[in-house]
């Protein structure tokens, strides 16, 4: 869909200062997300304040190129820092990631080359998983009249006490508890790290669970748990899994990002084993992430029972998510989330 773009005053500056210098963003200057971007990625993360305390799982390599299997991110490599564009997201065209950047101040430069790109290719302005401080940062700096900075809650990501996921002590967390120590007595159980043996039978757990669930992604991410699998050393990434009687009923999948936090990317298990679920959160959190300044379980992609199972662990803060895009349906979209929100439904 082309936009019809109003220039302000802003805008005119913004013209003026990028089309004067060569125009970095182009079609051919896209190429795919490989593992050989790992270290070219860390270097930035680790360079720039904007990502230095980041607690979001998305901005990280782990997440672009695992999930990359299934949605096919393209980098433009700049001097400033590096552009993401998918090529598609659950049938969305033309989606960017905010730029990853050396220096806080290039942000929102290459936020406007991005803007510029668009409008000359006559698409839509559209990036997701912007974090507070992104968008904060932005929103102060930015005016263009027809994108919006909005508030995203489906994409926020919940943020855990290691401690409290690790011993479930309390009152609050009495359920939780039970379940696991249900499952300790109930079933002859083993809670192993994941090798290369497991992989076929793993797999078809994530089959099993896709097909029975219904899940909007479960083709998606079956790609995604295939290339972690396939890249788990390269990417130091931890994968356990819970057997009982010797069959494997569930599994996790994680790594701990530049600020210390623990990221649950992946975790399924089979609920036919009651427990099963609290049991290889609290393994895998007792296991990897006990050290950690939080533990990240990623958002609820704004499903009512998913967010009900979040919630019921009690987190302590969230990465807010933000978008800033010039799409009418979307914009609506999030203001109606909103509304929502603030009328406490």
């Amino acid at each position: 869909m082309r936009c019809d773009i109003i220039f302000n005053e802003f805008d005119k500056i913004i013209q003026k200062e990028v089309f004067m210098v060569p125009d970095v963003i182009t079609d051919d200057k896209f190429t795919p997300v490989t593992i050989d971007d790992m270290e070219l990625f860390r270097n930035i993360l680790s360079s720039c304040d904007l990502y230095k305390n980041l607690e979001a799982s998305e901005i990280t390599f782990e997440s672009v190129f695992c999930w990359g299997a299934f949605d096919n991110p393209k980098k433009c490599v700049l001097d400033e820092g590096i552009v993401i564009f998918y090529e598609h997201e659950f049938g969305n065209d033309n989606v960017f990631y905010p730029p990853l950047v050396y220096k806080t101040d290039d942000f929102v430069p290459v936020m406007m080359k991005i803007v510029t790109y668009c409008r000359k290719k006559g698409i839509n302005v559209h990036l997701e998983r912007m974090t507070r401080n992104m968008a904060e940062w932005a929103a102060a700096r930015i005016d263009c009249r027809q994108c919006k900075v909005i508030p995203r809650r489906c994409d926020c990501e919940y943020l855990y006490n290691p401690q409290d996921l690790a011993t479930l002590a309390g009152k609050k967390l009495k359920s939780k508890r039970n379940f696991v120590n249900g499952f300790i007595d109930r079933y002859d159980y083993e809670f192993v790290s994941y090798d290369e043996s497991m992989r076929e039978e793993l797999l078809q757990l994530v089959k099993v669970w896709g097909k029975t669930h219904n899940e909007l992604d479960a083709g998606g991410e079956y790609k995604a748990i295939v290339r972690a699998l396939d890249n788990i050393k390269k990417l130091n990434l931890f994968c356990d899994v819970l057997k009982v009687d010797g069959k494997i009923i569930a599994f996790e999948i994680g790594f701990i990002n530049q600020a210390n936090v623990g990221v649950v990317m992946f975790e399924k298990a089979n609920t036919d084993y009651r427990g099963s679920f609290q049991a290889v959160n609290n393994f895998f959190v007792k296991k990897h992430f006990t050290g950690c300044k939080y533990v990240n379980r990623q958002e609820d992609l704004g499903i009512p029972g998913l967010r009900e199972a979040k919630m019921s662990y009690h987190p302590v803060a969230f990465s807010e998510k933000f978008i800033y895009t010039d799409r009418p349906d979307i914009i609506a979209a999030a203001e109606a989330e909103q509304e929502k929100l603030a009328a406490g439904e």
